[in-house]
């Protein structure tokens, strides 16, 4: 088969099916019908929809998810994505959910995550298909749709359906990702010590995601100090941006940071540590001085030595932390955080210090989330021939590599991640205007027909 010919004939059919699916606002809703939402069940359905009238085997299983499947044999190869969207935000240059393309590229809520690369994968099967290619193993493309939350879709779907032998997930990037960092989202709250002297910190706040950066952060003081000095000067000190204002006998005072995912937090600002040291300037002094001064030293580098956890090996890299949030008022203070920890680390070890570190400051720790490491052998066949596959497309020479990044290849008990973008692809994925190059996607088609034409030929 002259795979490169036939993914760049399938360019029309693509779009015309992505586009349709992209029209469907399928965030996460509360609903007494639909697991999560009448707008994430339509998306499934159209997916299955699209299946059937392929003549392809689709089953939805109870609304936590789907398949779409053809081939024979006791073995499944697994491709899984997901349809469910974050929420579109604002400053969109078009509307989120009516798809456009300009200048080659295809804009809408979910055009990277992860519906167009889904449709990839399902072209991919569908051009096979057209072929007459009969897999003597059975490919099924295994639809999610709660990605985006906490995952309890495609956890139902497995308590229902069979596990593949081997999978991988459209929803990262190339070549092949065969390894990704342990994941684990925690709160410490700490009762706050009383402030001595004039002037006060009534409030902190910033930050909604553990898994951002967060781009501001936001504190009311009280103080008969000239505040507005102190703050400008320490912006211009540490050339960052911000606002202050005077309320009621108050000073509002917000800094901004800049926002990026926590898997690469150190290639942000996080705005709630900026503000935390601009704190540590005003004559807060005493128990409420060494109380901030010790949070903030906690979190001031992103590789979680502030944390005593600092760490990493050969195969994924360093630790990172991430100061994700931040709700302070005079008696409370709760602080959430994301850590990514190596493949090789002890995650009990470094839940025991978490835990250490909170009774030593009389706080309480509570894990919110827990995802452990993934790690297929950089030799495992499976991994070898995805990525011989792509250098194939590609003429290149890559090979796997890791992140700190969770994916449902964590959903599978051999998975990894494998596209859809490229190197030099623009990565918008939660970002206003997301959008993909199409041509990206017409090559990963060709990738993914490729990849499971050898895994099941």
């Amino acid at each position: 088969m002259d795979f490169h010919a036939l993914s760049e004939k399938y360019e029309k059919e693509y779009l015309e099916n992505v586009m349709e699916l992209l029209k469907i606002p399928s965030i996460f809703e509360e609903d007494p019908v639909y697991p999560y939402g009448k707008p994430i069940h339509d998306a499934l359905e159209k997916m299955l929809s699209i299946g059937k009238e392929d003549g392809f085997i689709t089953k939805n299983v109870d609304g936590h998810g789907g398949h779409i499947e053809f081939g024979e044999g006791d073995e499944i190869i697994g491709v899984l994505g997901h349809l469910d969207v974050v929420p579109a935000g604002a400053g969109w240059t078009t509307s989120p959910f009516e798809p456009t393309i300009r200048d080659g590229k295809l804009y809408a809520r979910g055009a990277q995550d992860d519906k167009g690369p889904v449709m990839a994968a399902y072209i991919a099967l569908k051009l096979l298909k057209d072929q007459g290619f009969e897999p003597k193993k059975r490919i099924r493309l295994i639809l999610g749709t709660d990605e985006e939350r906490d995952w309890k879709g495609i956890d139902h779907y497995f308590k229902k359906e069979s596990m593949p032998s081997l999978g991988f997930t459209p929803d990262a990037s190339f070549p092949v990702i065969h390894a990704e960092k342990g994941l684990l989202d925690s709160y410490i709250t700490y009762q706050v010590p009383e402030t001595e002297g004039e002037t006060k910190v009534i409030s902190v706040h910033g930050g909604d995601r553990l898994n951002m950066v967060p781009d501001e952060a936001v504190a009311r003081i009280e103080s008969p100090m000239n505040v507005d000095g102190v703050f400008n000067d320490y912006l211009a000190k540490h050339k960052l941006e911000g606002t202050i204002k005077a309320t009621g006998g108050q000073y509002e005072v917000k800094v901004n940071g800049n926002a990026v995912h926590a898997s690469k937090p150190e290639e942000g600002l996080n705005a709630i540590t900026a503000l935390l040291r601009f704190l540590l300037s005003l004559p807060v002094n005493g128990e409420y001085e060494t109380f901030i001064q010790r949070i903030y030293k906690a979190f001031a580098t992103t590789d979680g030595e502030g944390l005593n956890v600092k760490q990493k090996d050969e195969v994924s890299g360093a630790l990172t932390s991430n100061l994700g949030s931040i709700a302070m008022d005079e008696h409370t203070c709760k602080l959430g955080f994301n850590l990514r920890y190596p493949v090789s680390a002890d995650y009990r070890a470094i839940d025991q210090k978490l835990k250490d570190l909170a009774v030593k400051n009389k706080g309480t720790y509570e894990v919110y989330d827990h995802l452990p490491s993934i790690h297929l052998e950089k030799d495992h066949p499976f991994v070898t021939t995805l990525l011989s596959v792509y250098n194939e497309v590609t003429g290149g020479t890559a090979k796997a590599k890791t992140m700190g990044g969770a994916t449902y290849a964590r959903a599978l008990e051999a998975g990894v991640a494998f596209g859809a973008l490229f190197d030099d692809s623009p990565d918008t994925a939660h970002q206003k205007d997301e959008h993909v190059r199409i041509s990206d996607m017409v090559k990963a088609i060709e990738i993914y027909a490729r990849s499971l034409y050898q895994l099941t030929v």
